[in-house]
């Protein structure tokens, strides 16, 4: 056996490391992977490529609302740790209350996934006042997503955040 034979060849080896690179980049992936599928999926809307295909008739929706002068002030006031009171006040472009409109809230966990999802109808409590009593199954931020109609069919739509505690 000579001398040369034993000297440290760094050659001899580097062979391996493409395998063990490949596997270490699979592993990273099939990780990320793992955690994209099941996370939270970060969508804002059901459907929102049919709302993206249909842009146009939104932007139409909102400049008819804008013209329309109607504004929802929402406000949420705790009643309990996970029950409150969702308060609407409905005024027109003069500030003028509006009376007799159907007034319904989708309240919405936006972290949530639609796991505790829920509808409510507020009720009549003075001219131009809409109020319904909540109960939400957790607690964090919520957001109540506005409907009020009138008798003629004119609806206007608005979004209002809350906390829970």
């Amino acid at each position: 056996m000579s001398v040369s034979s034993l000297r440290f060849d760094p050659n001899r080896h580097l062979w391996l490391v493409y395998p063990i690179a490949f596997v270490a980049v699979l592993i990273a992936n099939g990780a990320l992977v793992y955690f994209a599928l099941s996370s939270w999926p970060g969508l804002a809307y059901d459907n929102a490529f049919e709302r993206g295909r249909k842009y146009n008739q939104v932007l139409r929706e909102e400049d008819r609302e804008s013209r329309l002068g109607w504004r929802l002030e929402a406000r949420y006031e705790a009643a309990t740790a996970r029950s409150g009171v969702l308060i609407v006040r409905a005024v027109d472009r003069e500030g003028r209350p509006l009376v007799d409109l159907g007034v319904a809230a989708a309240l919405i966990r936006p972290v949530g996934g639609g796991v505790a999802d829920r509808a409510v109808e507020l009720r009549a409590e003075a001219p131009g006042v809409y109020a319904a009593t909540i109960d939400v199954p957790l607690p964090g931020q919520w957001e109540a997503r506005l409907t009020a109609i009138d008798a003629a069919g004119e609806r206007v739509h608005e979004a209002y955040r809350f906390v829970v505690r």
